[in-house]
């Protein structure tokens, strides 16, 4: 039998949720570039309460997106099953079938958390469907005005024209759930900023007034490519630090704050105007690198982490934090060591695209199929024409060079090739063909 003071340091000792489940609060940014945050070395933009809550916690400084599209992006998250897995695979294809029954937030649910879904929704199921308990106010499609948006009020709600910007609106109904929620809570804050069309009032402008926007561009931005307004992109970025801000205070004055444990991710990246492309979907770093952190006063670790991450491997961390047994076997991998120690094992993450025709994408036109792996340094893409590539994401963050040939790089290429066939094949991936 322990003594007391045993007991006492074995509680001392207690990882993260030992002593009772975390609250859970998701935050999905919309079409975010990587490196549109202070913390992620962005001297240019002004995000003071995302950067606080990136320090306070750990910041996975080579996070990436496991789908780089808004759509496909919410069915990896609902899910915790990659796109060939569940189906969901792009904006022209948003409904995943029967066999995702339940999903990983109705298994989180049904362990006892208070599931609240606010914000952009952007795919078939509904809110109810997918573990949900209650939908306060959300936006059915995948895109709205700022100012004035037409939203849903409760699962059952019509579309209706509510007063206000998009970004407060979402904000004040999270503040408002979570005051009333059941602990443990897990809050899905799904907004559409800094997604198009960008409006931003002019304090949130300030700091970039007449600053010419090639000057303010990221420090990784590189040069050419097509104009972007960075300017008014940052000013959108800078309402939502603010507005996260608000969010995090809320729970510090409801007492929520120190049993909580927040994730903030881009739904994906953006290329903003690299290779005069302005969406995602592509390989490059601008498309499927994400702003990508974990803080709340449940994580004990302040760490900058350069291990890859992947989004899905939030979901895993989920069910790990609510102690549920997954009912699929899921693809991603739990951050909780993390979160605990600032360390883990992962020397690896994945992307994958898989819709090859052009109806899901906004400038129609299609992008082919492939499958990524990126560590901490090397980018290897395999493509269904079986066509590859390689990038060294440290030398040359720009990936002006394919290095694929490299005779050099050998070792790497193969070592890559045989972590990608591996994943590949424990989440009986058709695409393994491909290599």
């Amino acid at each position: 039998m322990l003594t007391r003071r045993e007991l006492l340091l074995a509680s001392l000792a207690a990882p993260l949720h030992a002593a009772a489940k975390p609250n859970v609060v998701f935050v999905f940014s919309d079409d975010h570039h990587f490196q549109c945050l202070g913390a992620a070395g962005n001297p240019h933009i002004h995000t003071p309460n995302l950067d606080r809550l990136a320090r306070d916690g750990v910041f996975f400084t080579n996070g990436i997106i496991s789908v780089s599209q808004c759509a496909p992006s919410r069915g990896v998250m609902l899910t915790g099953r990659e796109i060939y897995q569940n189906g969901l695979i792009s904006n022209g294809r948003t409904y995943f079938g029967e066999k995702e029954q339940p999903t990983a937030l109705e298994q989180i649910r049904r362990s006892g958390y208070d599931t609240i879904h606010i914000g952009k929704w952007h795919i078939k199921p509904e809110p109810g469907e997918c573990g949900f308990l209650r939908s306060p106010l959300w936006l059915r499609g995948g895109g709205s005005v700022y100012r004035d948006p037409k939203l849903r009020r409760g699962q059952q709600g019509a579309d209706e024209t509510v007063p206000g910007h998009i970004t407060d609106l979402f904000t004040d109904a999270a503040i408002a759930a979570t005051a009333e929620a059941k602990q443990p809570f897990f809050l899905w804050l799904a907004y559409n900023a800094p997604h198009t069309p960008y409006y931003a009032a002019q304090k949130y402008r300030a700091p970039y007034q007449d600053k010419p926007t090639d000057s303010i561009a990221p420090p990784l931005h590189p040069p050419g490519g097509s104009k972007f307004d960075w300017a008014t992109y940052y000013a959108v970025i800078t309402h939502l630090d603010e507005a996260i801000g608000r969010l995090v205070a809320a729970l510090k004055t409801q007492g929520k704050w120190e049993n909580t444990v927040l994730f903030f991710l881009g739904d994906n990246g953006y290329m903003s105007g690299t290779r005069n492309w302005k969406g995602k979907v592509h390989h490059w770093d601008e498309s499927v690198r994400i702003p990508y952190f974990v803080s709340g006063g449940a994580v004990k670790a302040r760490a900058t982490v350069n291990d890859p991450v992947a989004s899905i491997d939030a979901v895993a961390t989920w069910l790990d934090l609510a102690a549920v047994q997954p009912v699929h076997p899921i693809a991603g991998r739990s951050l909780r060591s993390y979160l605990d120690s600032g360390k883990g094992k992962l020397d690896a993450a994945f992307t994958s695209w898989d819709d090859p025709r052009p109806e899901g994408l906004a400038a129609r036109v299609a992008v082919e199929p492939f499958r990524l792996i990126r560590t901490n340094r090397h980018k290897l893409i395999v493509f269904a024409s079986k066509k590859q590539s390689l990038y060294d994401c440290v030398a040359d963050p720009g990936e002006h060079t394919d290095l694929i040939a490299d005779e050099k790089l050998k070792s790497v290429r193969d070592t890559l090739r045989a972590k990608l066939r591996a994943r590949m094949q424990s989440t009986s991936d058709p695409a393994v063909a491909w290599l």
